[in-house]
């Protein structure tokens, strides 16, 4: 079997049952020597040393100070070149739509202290903080990245 970027490692940075699932993923697929799992408190422990920091659907589940917080903390911990992709289900820039995305938006104000964000909101956080490059990609169905990377 090839593999892919045979030199890529990753690192799952979670709460304790997150990661506990995740380590059945990993052994299914037999990657434990490439994908490590740490648990954490992303809000009080430091991140460890990547070259990326992926955030998939964590911003929605917070108010913008929050989102800004793990976003300056990236940017800490990131060397430069270093970069940071934040994966959401995004709202168009006047977030008047898509439909799916504040339908989703409802649930979040109903369970969480967040809500969905525009690419425009999450690129002005990343701006603000002093990454560069940002872009903002398609993914799936209503699902986009935001990515930049630190000069």
């Amino acid at each position: 079997m090839r593999v892919k970027w045979s030199n890529l490692q990753a690192i799952v940075l979670d709460m304790a049952p997150v990661c506990e699932v995740a380590e059945k993923f990993i052994a299914n697929y037999g990657l434990q020597s490439r994908v490590k799992v740490y648990v954490s408190n992303m809000w009080d422990d430091s991140l460890p040393v990547a070259d990326i920091h992926l955030y998939a659907d964590i911003y929605h589940d917070w108010p913008p100070e929050k989102g800004r917080f793990l976003t300056q903390k990236s940017f800490d911990a990131l060397e430069s070149g270093g970069r940071i992709i934040i994966h959401e289900m995004l709202y168009n820039e006047q977030k008047t739509g898509p439909i799916a995305v504040a339908n989703y938006n409802t649930a979040m104000l109903l369970w969480t202290e967040g809500q969905q964000y525009s690419g425009l909101e999450i690129s002005t956080i990343l701006s603000e903080v002093g990454f560069q490059n940002i872009e903002i990609k398609p993914t799936f169905g209503y699902w986009s990245i935001v990515t930049a990377c630190k000069p």
